[in-house]
């Protein structure tokens, strides 16, 4: 392990404060982080060992949660309160400390109620060992464009995408909770915590709209853009539309915000954007005007490069890109969109070439206002595509299996990951489940007990009932190590196992290189499944939880007690 034999220790400090900002030309209180929002980003070499203090200035509880990191003999520091750490309270303070085991991007966010909404997150950046093996051979040969790339990846532009809404995540669920309602409308995209309000015609933003989105909805856009509540997306549950806060689904009134720049030096060749979407609530489609986009890394893993124009990003994935700096010197238009499927929204950043400052040419777009590609010859990328590099493949059979059933319960902002209960949505009031796993705080049904070193398989069963015809994609993600999607269908997944299955179908799953990934994203086409498996490595209480945060907070959500046989135990000074 010679990355692990130059190991340093890296510290970082993090001071968290509850104060006024303005990310997008209307003032609301927000977390900053050092002063920053987003937060400043962390660096490490693969290999060393990171400390990062935490001081909670702010008037909430909190945890940082560092989304991707494995915390292999650290899970205290993986952040998610009533699990593996009690809150750290106004004007307390916590120490996490972990290895850097993975290269690649990730990035750092609040695991305690909402506060993701209200700005809490920053990006990560660990750089691969010298002597990694990387992909950039399958993008050019040449020497010149190998060299530049390396550099390219050691110091990488970072693009952390949100969504931002003027009611502060507290208030956001709050009006869940009072209407009823499955709320998702925001108020802008932000990039690297900047954007604006746009306002446009409901006619124009409808005609955004995806086809197959306009077909089950069948109604008009508001003014922002946003899908009116219909009942073949709410169901017919008990809802109370007065109590909906003025501004929120419609009502859009124009403001602008500070506006995301990025410099790149044509003398370097290549430059690498490394994406990270922090969105509480929307699924996003980025692209860069007339820069074609080499995805050479998603989730903090090498894959295959694959050429796209646009990429889909759920919430908390990742994706890096190399991007050949051979344009006109000039400035080019960064446009993030949502998919379009809940809303119809928009935000940009701008990439400029030094010495192209004062060329006022338009560049061309690759995707319209609501993501989609603006001609046939615009690829998006193949995301059921993006093989790891070096090719890595999970074992032939699983130990162990676990059905999850996704879906409403009793509501239509309730959801579930089992099928019967709901994960409470306050943690804090919870024993961390790391000191005591067989705590009786959490029903049987929210567990999941594996034993170390075994494989394990989750199939996510989403069933489609009436009055609610579709579900939205749901990203699952999962703490602690990564898993491989292993397969996938529709209809229901009829076998006792996924060994059974591929047995009898081996056409539906793919065990040679298959996807490498931390978040696993669900089909929005009906009732489908989808086929995950792991290696249980890591002993400990992981979160497995849907990352739109809305669903989170209707509680759908599970615990891993991975490695039961081999739990860990606390340092005193956590305890």
């Amino acid at each position: 392990m010679a990355a692990f034999a130059r190991a340093s220790q890296v510290h970082y400090t993090l001071d968290l404060t509850w104060v006024p900002g303005s990310p997008n030309g209307v003032q609301r209180e927000l977390i900053f982080v050092n002063d920053r929002f987003p937060g400043p980003p962390l660096y490490a070499d693969e290999g060393d060992d990171v400390t990062v203090e935490v001081n909670n200035h702010t008037p909430f509880n909190t945890t940082i949660h560092f989304h991707g990191i494995e915390q292999r003999g650290t899970p205290y520091s993986d952040g998610v309160p009533g699990l593996t750490q009690f809150p750290i309270q106004p004007e307390g303070n916590y120490v996490y400390k972990w290895r850097a085991n993975d290269y690649g991007t990730y990035w750092y966010h609040s695991h305690d109620t909402s506060l993701l909404m209200d700005g809490l997150y920053g990006a990560i950046h660990i750089r691969p060992s010298p002597d990694r093996e990387n992909p950039f051979s399958k993008i050019s040969s040449d020497h010149n464009d190998l060299e530049a790339m390396k550099e390219a990846e050691k110091n990488p532009i970072s693009v952390i995408l949100s969504d931002w809404d003027h009611l502060t995540g507290v208030d956001y669920m709050q009006a869940m909770e009072d209407t009823g309602y499955d709320i998702f409308c925001s108020d802008s995209i932000l990039v690297n915590g900047m954007g604006s309000v746009y306002c446009k015609d409901p006619e124009e933003l409808t005609s955004y709209q995806p086809a197959p989105a306009q077909k089950v909805i069948n109604a008009t856009l508001t003014d922002k853009g946003c899908v009116p509540f219909v009942n073949t997306l709410q169901g017919d549950w008990e809802h109370h539309p007065d109590n909906l806060p003025p501004g929120l689904n419609s009502g859009c009134e124009p403001s602008e915000g500070p506006h995301a720049g990025f410099s790149v030096d044509a003398s370097q060749k290549w430059a690498s954007f490394n994406f990270i979407s922090a969105a509480g609530i929307k699924a996003l489609v980025a692209s860069i005007d007339e820069h074609p986009l080499y995805i050479y890394e998603v989730d903090g893993r090498y894959i295959e490069p694959q050429l796209a124009h646009s990429i889909e990003i759920y919430n908390g994935e990742r994706y890096s890109a190399m991007v050949k700096l051979d344009k006109e010197p000039a400035s080019y238009t960064m446009r993030v969109a949502s998919t379009g499927a809940q809303q119809v929204i928009s935000g940009y950043g701008t990439v400029t070439y030094q010495g192209g400052e004062n060329n006022k040419r338009e560049s061309e777009a690759y995707i319209n206002y609501g993501g989609a590609p603006v001609s046939d010859s615009v690829e998006p990328l193949d995301t059921s595509n993006l093989p790891p590099f070096p090719p890595i493949r999970p074992a032939r059979r699983a130990d162990d299996f676990h059905l999850l059933t996704l879906g409403r319960i009793g509501s239509s902002w309730k959801w579930t990951l089992d099928g019967s209960e709901l994960f409470p949505a306050d943690l804090d009031a919870m024993y961390p489940i790391i000191h005591n796993p067989d705590s009786p705080q959490l029903a049987d049904a929210l567990k999941i007990t594996t034993t170390n070193g075994t494989w394990v398989d989750l199939v996510y069963q989403l069933e489609i009932s009436e009055p609610t015809v579709v579900q939205p994609p749901h990203p699952m993600h999962k703490h602690s190590n990564k898993a491989f999607i292993i397969g996938r269908g529709t209809g229901k997944f009829q076998w006792p196992d996924v060994n059974e299955a591929a047995r009898q179908h081996p056409e539906l799953f793919s065990l040679y290189n298959p996807l490498y990934r931390d978040t696993f994203v669900t089909s929005p086409a009906g009732e489908s499944w989808l086929a995950i498996r792991y290696q249980v490595v890591n002993p400990g209480p992981f979160f497995l939880h849907c990352h739109t945060l809305t669903h989170l907070h209707g509680g759908m959500g599970m615990v891993l007690l991975d490695g039961i046989d081999a739990w860990p135990d606390v340092p005193e000074s956590y305890l």
